[in-house]
């Protein structure tokens, strides 16, 4: 059978929150169960089961051992795999008998003549509860606290997780919401065995950072759909990860790269609109737009901040003057900071991350009036990638007519073209040679560059001289805004005649798609 999971990681003492929430009376099919279990899971020295994609534990539940093997994909947050369950008397391995999933063939060929023995153990207090989800169907929800062992290694496990029973996909993301309607939502990046084989090695979980986009790999073959649903996956994974470090990291590159993540979303949503259709995307897209506007302070101040405020103080701008600008600006973004925060963890942005996950893995694009739908969604990429890459391209070419002689409002408008047409090269690109792709990739890197100077002096013109303008009753201060104004408009100029040669460069290059 396939498991189908929803996985949150949680903070120690929200166990026992969850546990009394009153969503629970609402949707509770059955009383609840709690168990201690104990799981060891089983692999060869060299770990050839967890290089095959495969977790065999044994779990001791009561008095009772059942065998568990899972085989197939991970996943961000969801986690569909094929699982098997037999009994295992005595809590021995099973690995003969009838195989119909055939999990027992793929341990024997992973395996081969190597003996398996215990690698690690997980240790689980769970309470168990059956549910009925808003929209009908059964979810099992697992609240584990415990740990994992391996040797005397140990790491502490706080989770919650949504099983489908019975009913559509959709259904976990309905359920879980009722418990994460606010506040920071951790979607988990690795399920029990991965973190297990982590402790076995001598390697830590790694330490929470940024997350970046992912890579996308695809033939020209694969369906359109495949590829949206993939590329709306990484794009689900930048957001909701990046949403809940910010809750607790001052690192600038979580903002900068939560509104990149918001960014892709609505350029893939773009470019595959015209295949699943637009009505199911549009709300989507529009809250995304909203969510990246909430951002953007928070980012343009770390900028500012972190780049063009050092950029003046290495071509001259005194200690004395950059200081006392900075401290007011790091002052209005810790208060920034604050307010994104909380605007991040409101309902509006979780709501948001749950429709999200819930169009992608329920398919929520599927319109059942429109027939030609399934034949649009079941063309191969290679297809349509030529044309859709092509109208983006058109978009920048039409924006870039007398470039020359651009103000820095048309400019702008051009710039923001330009990241579309990144966004989408990126996304499609797995499907061409690696060759021609580099090449035109590096001429759009390098044109998206020419234009730092310019977004830098509109972004910090607004910041540094209108009404709300900081420090404008410190000479020292002010001396550096004057100084990191007039240190922006020598860049442009400087910049200007690079951008045009860089803008020629790309017209000059084929694209990769024709």
């Amino acid at each position: 059978m396939t498991e189908t999971e929803l996985k949150i990681t949680l903070d120690a003492g929200r166990i026992a929150k969850l546990s009394r929430h009153p969503a629970l009376a609402q949707s509770r099919l059955v009383p609840r169960r709690n168990e201690a279990l104990l799981s060891t899971y089983y692999d060869t020295a060299d770990h050839a089961l967890a290089r095959a994609g495969i977790a065999l534990r044994l779990r001791k539940v009561g008095r009772r051992w059942v065998q568990t093997i899972k085989a197939g994909g991970g996943g961000f947050g969801l986690f569909s795999m094929t699982e098997v369950e037999t009994p295992a008397p005595g809590g021995r391995l099973v690995l003969d008998g009838p195989d119909p999933e055939g999990v027992l063939a793929a341990i024997a060929k992973a395996a081969g003549d190597a003996p398996l023995s215990p690698v690690f153990e997980t240790r689980i207090r769970r309470i168990t509860e059956r549910m009925r989800p808003p929209g009908g169907g059964e979810v099992e929800m697992a609240l584990d606290s415990g740990e994992i062992v391996a040797g005397e290694a140990r790491t502490p496990i706080h989770e919650v997780e949504f099983e489908l029973i019975e009913g559509a996909v959709g259904g976990l993301y309905d359920l879980a919401q009722l418990f994460f309607s606010q506040g920071r939502v951790h979607f988990s990046a690795m399920n029990k065995s991965a973190r297990g084989y982590l402790l076995a090695r001598g390697e830590a979980v790694p330490s929470p950072e940024a997350r970046h986009a992912g890579d996308l790999v695809h033939d020209a073959g694969a369906t359109v759909e495949m590829v949206a649903r993939d590329v709306f996956r990484d794009c689900f994974a930048q957001i909701a990860w990046n949403m809940a470090l910010l809750a607790a990291s001052d690192d600038p590159d979580v903002p900068h790269q939560l509104r990149i993540g918001l960014r892709r979303l609505r350029v893939a949503f773009l470019i595959f609109r015209d295949s699943l259709g637009p009505e199911a995307l549009r709300p989507l897209a529009d809250a995304a737009r909203q969510l990246g506007q909430d951002v953007s302070p928070l980012r343009d101040l770390d900028v500012l901040i972190g780049e063009v405020a050092a950029d003046a103080a290495a071509r001259g701008l005194d200690a004395a003057a950059r200081e006392a600008l900075v401290a007011e600006l790091d002052a209005r973004r810790v208060r920034v900071r604050a307010e994104v925060r909380k605007a991040f963890c409101e309902p509006r942005a979780i709501g948001f991350v749950f429709d999200l996950g819930r169009l992608i893995e329920g398919r929520g694009w599927l319109a059942p009036a429109d027939y030609a739908q399934s034949t649009r969604l079941a063309t191969p990429i290679g297809e349509i990638a030529g044309d859709v890459l092509g109208a983006r391209l058109a978009k920048v070419r039409k924006r870039a007519r007398g470039i020359r002689k651009l103000e820095a409002d048309a400019l702008h408008e051009l710039r923001k073209e330009l990241k579309k047409l990144r966004y989408a090269a990126d996304m499609l690109a797995s499907i061409y040679p690696r060759k021609r792709v580099s090449a035109y990739l590096k001429a759009l890197k390098a044109l998206q560059t020419g234009f730092g100077s310019l977004n830098d002096a509109a972004m910090a013109g607004e910041i540094l001289t209108s009404a709300a303008a900081p420090a404008r009753d410190d000479p020292q201060a002010q001396r550096a805004v004057g100084w990191v104004l007039g240190s922006l408009t020598v860049r442009i100029a400087n910049d200007r005649p690079r951008l045009f040669e860089s803008w020629d460069a790309l017209k000059a290059a084929k694209p990769f798609w024709r």
